[in-house]
């Protein structure tokens, strides 16, 4: 695959998911990532949700997958896609998704081992469907 072949093909992978180059993931990333942590302790989150929101369960689960391919996806943009650089992210997502939700009953909401839990398989999802389609359009110079 020559060296255009592999721009075009990041390039569709970028217009697939409506994102461009690293600065622009990294500060949709970091603006997401503030959003979370505010609506994550916001002290009455049904003013946001309403009465019919989805299971607090699956919300964990959503919120953390969108933050974990954005997340990878800046990650993978940057060039240090790669075993260490993706446990490493894994980790520090997983550690953050923890810290979330016990600085929670601070601003009067409750903590949950379970919320923690959705989160994680919500970071699990996001990194490997970003995987996937690193693998898919992100192919190696050598084939």
């Amino acid at each position: 695959m020559t060296v255009h072949e592999r721009r075009a093909d990041r390039a569709a992978f970028l217009a697939l998911c409506g994102l461009g180059g690293s600065r622009a993931l990294g500060f949709i990333t970091a603006t997401y990532t503030l959003l979370l942590v505010f609506a994550t302790h916001y002290p009455k989150p049904e003013h946001f949700l309403g009465t019919h929101a989805f299971s607090d369960k699956v919300l964990h689960f959503a919120a953390y997958f969108l933050l974990a391919s954005l997340a990878a996806a800046t990650l993978a943009e940057c060039r240090r896609w790669g075993g260490r650089g993706v446990l490493a992210l894994a980790w520090s997502l997983a550690a953050f998704a923890a810290i979330d939700e016990i600085t929670q009953p601070l601003f009067g909401r409750s903590a949950e081992g379970l919320d923690w839990v959705c989160d994680c398989m919500g970071i699990a999802v996001g990194i490997l469907a970003v995987a996937v389609a690193v693998r898919l359009w992100w192919r190696p110079t050598h084939q």
